[in-house]
């Protein structure tokens, strides 16, 4: 590689439960690498089993850039991910390494590639669809919102109320779509240059593996990771404890929902996830699959090619 030219970087995605984290670790042992997490709840601290977040041990044996940098209720977002990522990949380059972004988390990978969206907002109308979210429901704004831009609706689930508000707001500021004005975005030419790989496995393999993951979580303590965040006092309307499988658990620990239901109930959310996963990166242009029976060897094979 010469040397006058930057290091790239290698995007590892995929589906939930799809083997991410296994592979970039893999691979970190094979190549100069260092993990920059993209996963949005990774990021938290004390959100470990529902979050899959990479043991201790797995974290002393290859440097993880941005896990556990804040608390469940500190405002984290597309803009502070990019920046820290930044600061993290110019560290990982400067060293003569190179950045392995590894994550699902969609937004957070094309923020990265392509620069935040300048999409329009306004925080008056932001405010009254939350109250709006507040008084009708999330079904019902998510009702409305399939009406005005079935593609984004498609993609975001009716619980997912930032999401959700967001597309809302961009259409009622632009009067277009979300859809339609992320399109544009999305053209843009990446800002970085990279190897962009996704896992993809078979829609029943996925499936399966979500249901034994599900399992395992609520197994290892997910219950108690929960109600320990809740007595240290991070309340259930927080926007990580919304996500899967622990607002499901807050179902159990506060609604008194039974614990068979809530399991089963985080299994079906995670594969409608997982499908809204796989939506995203079929419409990435340059993503290179890889087949889960050969991943190591094929992503090997893609970064020698590649990058070296």
């Amino acid at each position: 590689m010469p040397t006058d030219t930057p290091l790239p970087l290698v995007v590892l995605a995929g589906p939930t439960a799809s083997g991410k984290s296994a592979l970039a670790l893999e691979l970190a042992r094979l190549f100069p690498f260092e993990v920059v997490n993209a996963d949005s709840l990774q990021v938290y601290r004390g959100m470990d089993i529902g979050s899959a977040k990479p043991t201790p041990g797995e974290l002393t044996q290859v440097p993880h850039h941005l896990i556990d940098v804040a608390d469940p209720d500190e405002p984290y977002n597309a803009g502070r991910f990019v920046a820290e990522a930044e600061a993290a990949i110019a560290d990982i380059r400067g060293r003569d390494r190179v950045p392995l972004v590894a994550g699902g988390t969609g937004m957070y990978i094309r923020a990265l590639l392509r620069g935040l969206d300048d999409l329009p907002s306004d925080a008056a109308v932001r405010d009254a669809l939350s109250i709006r979210w507040e008084a009708e429901g999330g079904e019902a704004l998510h009702a409305e919102l399939l009406a005005k831009d079935p593609e984004t609706a498609a993609r975001v689930h009716p619980a997912d109320r930032t999401r959700v508000i967001r597309a809302l707001e961009i259409e009622i500021v632009s009067g277009k779509p979300a859809s339609a004005l992320r399109a544009q975005w999305e053209l843009r030419a990446p800002r970085h240059p990279h190897l962009f790989l996704a896992l993809g496995p078979g829609r029943a393999a996925l499936y399966a593996r979500i249901d034994r993951r599900v399992d395992e979580m609520f197994r290892r303590g997910l219950l108690d990771e929960v109600r320990g965040l809740l007595e240290k006092g991070y309340g259930p309307t927080l926007k990580p404890m919304g996500a899967l499988g622990y607002r499901h658990a807050v179902s159990h620990l506060l609604a008194g929902t039974p614990l068979a239901r809530v399991v089963e109930d985080t299994k079906r959310d995670t594969r409608h996830y997982a499908k809204r996963q796989l939506t995203w990166l079929s419409g990435e242009r340059d993503v290179k699959w890889i087949p889960p029976d050969s991943a190591l060897e094929t992503a090997a094979g893609e970064i020698k090619n590649h990058l070296f």
